[in-house]
């Protein structure tokens, strides 16, 4: 990678950061694998998820369906029944997260709002043949931070994020490196990212019996980019099923 000076580097930032919107606007809109044909054993057992990801080369399909049977293995844990992945909520969560992909997720309950009136038509209009849908709105960190020290070094060319553990160096150190902050593998941060949304569903969307059908999407928090804080990454969850079943659920 060439060098980027003082006065590139602004260009360079937003030329990643617009490959990362165009990357992650058209894929994570499609499935072209058979991902979700596979139960949860089969897709980690696969080990696809296993690579790293980064800013600059996420496969969103692939995270997205990492998050999905990251889901239904905890779902398994927990003696329930895994999900049935759902095209037509697929399509949903799909525009849902067009309309908000500008906005903080640091509030799900607020964005779960924004949808609660409309979201069963809206669903219905899909071809979603259900009676109860459900939505779920998470963001957690991007990368695997341990909650250590660090600072953001906007003159690194030599690493994604520009992220690294402990104080910035003086000039006058001699040792001049650092350790750079880690990506996560998919599979890591599906494992996260599901441990951060059943911390936050305090009404057991996710593992209610009641609800047998899923679809996610997750994109990049491009606000969280490039500074000196933890990138964050954002998750829209649907997840429908029947009201007869949430009846005898309660």
């Amino acid at each position: 990678m060439p060098r980027i000076n003082k006065q590139s580097a602004p260009i360079f930032i937003w030329a990643k950061l617009c490959l990362a919107l165009a990357l992650l606007l058209c894929v994570s809109f499609t499935t072209e694998h058979n991902y979700y044909d596979q139960s949860f054993e089969e897709f980690f057992a696969s080990g696809v998820a296993d690579k790293e990801f980064t800013l600059a080369d996420t496969d969103a399909e692939l995270l997205n369906a990492a998050v999905f049977h990251a889901v239904n293995e905890m779902r398994s844990q927990k003696g329930k029944l895994p999900f049935q992945y759902s095209p037509e909520l697929q399509k949903l969560v799909n525009v849902y997260l067009s309309k908000v992909e500008n906005k903080s997720f640091i509030s799900g309950e607020a964005i779960g709002k924004k949808f609660a009136k409309s979201i069963l038509k809206d669903a219905k209009e899909k071809g979603f043949k259900g009676t109860l849908v459900d939505l779920n709105a998470v963001q957690t960190q991007a990368i695997a931070y341990n909650n250590k020290t660090f600072f953001y070094n906007k003159k690194d060319v030599s690493t994604d994020l520009h992220l690294f553990y402990g104080e910035r160096p003086a000039k006058t150190d001699k040792n001049q490196e650092r350790e750079a902050i880690p990506f996560y593998t998919y599979k890591t941060f599906a494992e996260n990212a599901v441990a951060q949304l059943l911390k936050l569903d305090e009404e057991n969307k996710v593992t209610s019996k009641a609800h047998k059908f899923s679809a996610c999407v997750l994109q990049w928090d491009y606000n969280s980019l490039y500074k000196s804080r933890i990138p964050q990454i954002k998750m829209l969850q649907i997840v429908g099923g029947f009201q007869t079943d949430l009846i005898k659920e309660n």
